[in-house]
């Protein structure tokens, strides 16, 4: 029998958590936020987000803000934390950040391309700190397979195996262009779960072990044409109780614009979420509770990257992740949370 999801009940939208500035690099969008909390500081919560200054997105970088209560965020005053120049990688855009510890350095994986007519690659930088300075070393992975398409997101959390090895979850990003022939003549992009091994030695790409699993992509992740899952993509991760759960967001571009987008939660008694005992379902449902998410919203909502904090003291789930109402597509990091329940109180399940 599947494994399913941990049993969660008392769902409650705090909504937006983390807004766009009135004026600096992130005054356009506020999205694709990675919480953090370091073994040596448990007490404060890091927020790495994506941010850009105009809505062509000519130009993202990384910021960071900081709460005690999961609730509260300030962004702090050196931002942005991570951002491309001329000589890198990702001279254009710098997003969707994930951090891990490694010794007694920090490493971001994240998403950038150098140009416009570039693909979007995965790249990674490392901090003594975790507000920096960021030391950016390079990409480590890129498209190369065809359902990956031109362009690789990774999710906003990094899976610890041990002491230097990690998983990243990316996902694909097609075009529509006919260079990618798969989703030019389906004439709506699926998108799916992969998973890459990373092993660090040292801050220095020369150092770094990073490849591809050949079990990618996870197909069993996603759904039939229409249905919730239809395409998966951006998922977070947390373990608890010896169980592995990812929590990806998913979207039915077949339907058409506005699309409509949801998060879900999938579970497995392994980090690699193997067919024959993984469960997925619907965790919160974009088009039905998009009003209790964004008041007055004026279209469909877009939701991307869930990014999940367990905080065994309140015995609580809380769960970050971009947001946008589709009518003007500004992104903001929103909160919704979730107490846990054993399997006797069954009644209570979030709806």
């Amino acid at each position: 029998m599947k494994d399913k999801p941990i049993r969660l009940y008392n769902k409650v939208h705090h909504g937006i958590v983390l807004d766009v500035s009135s004026s600096g690099f992130d005054k356009c969008s506020v999205d694709f936020g990675s919480i953090f909390v370091d073994e040596d500081d448990p007490d404060t919560i890091f927020l790495f987000y994506s941010g850009t200054r105009d809505s062509q997105r000519a130009h993202t970088a990384i910021g960071l803000a900081v709460s005690n209560d999961a609730f509260k965020f300030r962004k702090i005053s050196g931002n942005p934390i991570l951002e491309g120049n001329s000589q890198s990688f990702n001279h254009r855009e710098t997003l969707t950040p994930a951090i891990t510890r490694v010794g007694n350095r920090f490493y971001m994986v994240f998403s950038g391309r150098r140009s416009s007519n570039k693909s979007r690659r995965i790249g990674i930088a490392y901090a003594d700190d975790p507000k920096g300075p960021w030391h950016i070393l390079g990409e480590i992975l890129k498209p190369t397979h065809l359902w990956e398409g031109v362009h690789l997101d990774n999710g906003p959390t990094l899976v610890k195996l041990d002491e230097t090895s990690f998983l990243i979850f990316y996902s694909n990003l097609s075009s529509s262009s006919k260079l990618d022939i798969f989703a030019f003549l389906r004439r709506y992009p699926i998108r799916r779960i992969g998973i890459a091994k990373v092993r660090i030695r040292g801050p220095s790409l020369s150092r770094i072990e990073a490849y591809k699993l050949s079990i990618s992509p996870l197909k069993h992740l996603n759904g039939a044409r229409g249905d919730w899952n239809e395409s998966v993509f951006c998922p977070g991760y947390f373990q608890l109780n010896g169980m592995h759960h990812m929590v990806p967001a998913a979207s039915t571009y077949s339907v058409g614009f506005p699309y409509k987008q949801y998060i879900g939660i999938a579970s497995n008694n392994t980090p690699y979420f193997n067919k024959s005992h993984t469960y997925i379902e619907k965790l919160i449902d974009g088009p039905y509770e998009k009003s209790k998410i964004i008041p007055n919203t004026k279209s469909q909502i877009a939701l991307d990257s869930p990014s999940p904090l367990f905080r065994e003291e309140k015995n609580k789930l809380f769960l970050y992740y971009s947001v946008a109402d589709r009518a003007d597509y500004l992104w903001k990091m929103a909160l919704t949370t979730f107490n846990l329940v054993s399997e006797s109180a069954s009644s209570d399940v979030a709806t």
